[in-house]
C-alpha cells in the first residue's frame, strides 16, 4: 500500500470514530420541594412528608443541575422527563407543569412569599392513587442550560383535580420526585483529508507462504446506547389496606388485611388466610413495617455523698404515755419453734352456683389520687382516702366518695380501705427527744403522728403452730360487672395557664400545647392569630365531643372563660363555656361535631371576662 493510501486510511478512521454519539442518562438531585396553601398565607409545610396539588394548594419543586458534566450544552439535551408519585387523589382532574421564575427556598415558603410561575410547558391527569406519572420537560430544562442562572425550578398547579404527592421528606413510601436527563455526547468532527492520485495497478506477485496465526485483537469500543424503550402500562391497583389489629391464630383473614405481630405489621397476600402466623408464612404474609431496634439505656447519673450524721440531742423529761411509735431495728432472728400436729381439715362447704358473666368492663389505667380540677375518662382509676375507685364515664370534678356514698353511677368501687387496727392500752413509748404520748382507754390509736426512736428488745422464740381451722363455705357469686363503653378514637389534650390580662380578648392556641404559667408558657398567643399556633391534623377523623375543665384560683372573684374550636382558621359551632368564682368547674360539647381531615389545621380560642384572672385550663378533643 502507497503511503498516500495509508494516510486516507487513518482519516477514514478518524471520521469514523469522532462521528459516533454516545448517550448516557443522568437522574440529578431535588434539592427543594414544598407546598404552600392560599386557604393559610403565612403558614409553612416544606416539611410535610406529601404535596399538595389543588384546592388552592400549589407544589413547588427545585432540581441542581450542578452535578451535569462541566461545559453541558442545550443540543447534548435529547430528553428530559419529570416524575411523580401519585399518594392520594381526593378529586380527580388534571394538573399543569409550568416554571417558576424566581428563587424560593424550602423551609420559608409560604403562599404570601411564593414566587410567580411562567404558562404552563405541560400537564398530565391525576385519577388513581398509588402510581408515577412522567412528563416531558426537555425545552425547559435546554432553555435553563442556554440561560445561565434561571432555573428556579417548576410548579404543579390544578384548578380541578385534588391531590397529594410524595415529597422528598416521605419515609413510608419514599417516592420523590425525579427529573431524568439523556445526553448526546457530540465530539467535533476530524477534517477530511484530500484524495491522493490512483497509482497504476502493479503485476500480481506470486502467493507466498502462509504465516503464523495473529494474535486476538482488543475489543472495540461499545456502540451508542439505544433510544429510551417506552414506559409501561401501570399495573393493577393492589386491594386497600384493612387494620384488624393484633394476630389472632383463630380469625380467618382475606387480602389487604393488616395486622400488628410482635412489633412489626403484616398484610395478608390472600383470602381465607386463617392459622398462618405472619412471620413465618411469606406466602400468606408480607412485611410491611418492621419493628424498629430498641434504643441505648442512657447512662445512670453519680450518686452524691452520704453526709456526716449530726449529733444526738440531750434526752428530755419524761411526757405523757402516746400512741405506739414506728416499728424500731428489727433484732436477731430466734430460733425455730417447733412445728405443731396440723388439725384434721374441715369438711368443704358446697358451691353455690356461678352468676351470669357480666360484659366486659372498660379498659383500666391507674393515674393517681383522685383531683378535682382533672378530667376522668372511662376506666380511669384514682385513688382516695385509702379506696381505689374506677370511672364509669367521662367527668370532672366528681368526688369519688360522694359519688359512689350518692347512688350516682359515674364512680364504682375497685379495692375498698381496711378498717383501722388497735393497739393495747396503757402501752408507754419513749421517744429520743425525750417527748412522750399516750392511748385512750378505748384501746383506738389516736390519729397524729410523732417522731419517735424506740429501742428494740431481743426476738423470743417462735411459737408453735396451731392446728387448722375448718374450710369455710363458699360465698355467693359476686355481681355482674359493670358494662363497658371505651371511648375509640384519639384525644388531643393541651393544658394552659391563662395567656393574659386582657378581658373579652381572644386568644388562639395549639390543642397540643402545655404551659405552666403565663411567664414560662411555650405557646402564649397573639390575640387574633391563627396562623402561627395550630396542629396539623396527622389523620382524618370526626371531632365528636369537647371537654373543659377550668380551676380559677381568685376567691370571690367571678368569671367566665369560652373555649372554641377553629379548623382551618375558621370557627366551628362546637364550643362551650365555664363560670367560676374561687372553685373548679366544667362544660362539655357533645352535639356539634365536624369532620377533620388529614392536614386540617386545628386552633383553640379562649377568651375569658375578668381582667385579672388567674386560670388553669385544660382541654379535651376527642377525635373518632
Amino acid at each position: 500500500m502507497s503511503r498516500l493510501g495509508f494516510v486516507r486510511l487513518i482519516l477514514c478512521f478518524g471520521v469514523l470514530a469522532f462521528s459516533v454519539h454516545e448517550a448516557s442518562a443522568l437522574d440529578v438531585t431535588l434539592s427543594g420541594d414544598a407546598s404552600v396553601n392560599s386557604a393559610h398565607p403565612g403558614s409553612k409545610y416544606g416539611a410535610l412528608s406529601n404535596l399538595y396539588v389543588g384546592n388552592g394548594n400549589t407544589a413547588f419543586l427545585q432540581f441542581d443541575l450542578t452535578g451535569l458534566p462541566v461545559g453541558t450544552t442545550a443540543a447534548q439535551v435529547s430528553r428530559a422527563t419529570l416524575t411523580v408519585f401519585v399518594n392520594r387523589v381526593n378529586t380527580a382532574g388534571t394538573v399543569a407543569v409550568s416554571p417558576v421564575t424566581s428563587s424560593w427556598q424550602e423551609d420559608n415558603i409560604s403562599s404570601s412569599i411564593a414566587p410567580a410561575t411562567g404558562s404552563a410547558i405541560g400537564n398530565f391527569s391525576v385519577s388513581v392513587a398509588g402510581q408515577f406519572i412522567s412528563v416531558d420537560v426537555t425545552a425547559q430544562v435546554q432553555s435553563w442550560i442556554n440561560t445561565s442562572n434561571s432555573n428556579y425550578g417548576l410548579a404543579l398547579t390544578s384548578s380541578t383535580a385534588n391531590a397529594l404527592f410524595d415529597s422528598k421528606e416521605n419515609d413510608e413510601t419514599s417516592h420523590p420526585a425525579q427529573l431524568d436527563i439523556t445526553l448526546v455526547n457530540q465530539g467535533p468532527q476530524g477534517i477530511q483529508g484530500l484524495q491522493g492520485i490512483q497509482g497504476p495497478v502493479g503485476p500480481m506477485g506470486a502467493t507466498g507462504a502462509q504465516g503464523a496465526t495473529g494474535l486476538t485483537g482488543a475489543t472495540g469500543p461499545a456502540g451508542p446506547i439505544g433510544p429510551m424503550g417506552v414506559i409501561g402500562a401501570t399495573g393493577p391497583q393492589g386491594p386497600p389496606v384493612t387494620f384488624r389489629g393484633t394476630w389472632v391464630n383463630a380469625t380467618s383473614y382475606a387480602t389487604g388485611d393488616a395486622v400488628f405481630y410482635n412489633g412489626s405489621s403484616y398484610i395478608s397476600l390472600q383470602n381465607a388466610n386463617t392459622g398462618n402466623q405472619p412471620n413465618t408464612t411469606p406466602a400468606q404474609w408480607s412485611l410491611l413495617a418492621e419493628q424498629g431496634a430498641a434504643g441505648a439505656t442512657g447512662a445512670a447519673g453519680l450518686q452524691g455523698p452520704i453526709g456526716p450524721q449530726g449529733i444526738q440531742g440531750l434526752q428530755g423529761p419524761i411526757g405523757p404515755i402516746g400512741p405506739t411509735g414506728a416499728a424500731g431495728i428489727q433484732g436477731p432472728i430466734g430460733p425455730t419453734g417447733t412445728t405443731g400436729v396440723a388439725g384434721p381439715t374441715g369438711a368443704t362447704g358446697a358451691t353455690g352456683p356461678a352468676g351470669p358473666q357480666g360484659p366486659t368492663g372498660p379498659p383500666m389505667s391507674f393515674v393517681g389520687t383522685w383531683n378535682n380540677s382533672t378530667i376522668y375518662n372511662i376506666g380511669n382509676a384514682v385513688y382516695e382516702n385509702g379506696t381505689s375507685y374506677i370511672a364509669l364515664a367521662t367527668n370532672l370534678g366528681v368526688d369519688p366518695a360522694v359519688d359512689v356514698a350518692g347512688s350516682g353511677g359515674t364512680w364504682a368501687v375497685l379495692a375498698k380501705a381496711g378498717s383501722a387496727g388497735t393497739v393495747s392500752v396503757g402501752t408507754t413509748v419513749t421517744g429520743a427527744s425525750g417527748t412522750s404520748a399516750s392511748v385512750t382507754n378505748s384501746g383506738t390509736s389516736s390519729a397524729a403522728i410523732l417522731n419517735f426512736t424506740i429501742p428494740q428488745g431481743p426476738v423470743g422464740p417462735t411459737g408453735a403452730m396451731g392446728p387448722a381451722g375448718p374450710t369455710g363455705p363458699t360465698g355467693p357469686a359476686g355481681p355482674a360487672g359493670a358494662s363497658g363503653s371505651g371511648v375509640n378514637g384519639a384525644i388531643l389534650a393541651m393544658e394552659f395557664v391563662n395567656p393574659g390580662t386582657n378581658a373579652g380578648t381572644t386568644f388562639f392556641m395549639s390543642p397540643l400545647s402545655h404551659s405552666g404559667s403565663p411567664a414560662t408558657a411555650t405557646n402564649n398567643a397573639i390575640a387574633n392569630a391563627t396562623e402561627s399556633n395550630f396542629s396539623a391534623m396527622p389523620v382524618a377523623c370526626t371531632m365528636s365531643a369537647l371537654n373543659v375543665g377550668v380551676n380559677n384560683y381568685n376567691v370571690a372573684s367571678a368569671d367566665t372563660t369560652t373555649i372554641g374550636v377553629y379548623k382551618n382558621g375558621a370557627a366551628t359551632s362546637m364550643t362551650c363555656s365555664v363560670s367560676t368564682n374561687g372553685n373548679s368547674s366544667s362544660c362539655q360539647d357533645k352535639t356539634h361535631t365536624f369532620s377533620a381531615a388529614g392536614g386540617d389545621t386545628i386552633s383553640i380560642s379562649f377568651v375569658e371576662t375578668n381582667a385579672t384572672p388567674f386560670n388553669k385550663v385544660t382541654v379535651e378533643l376527642v377525635c373518632q
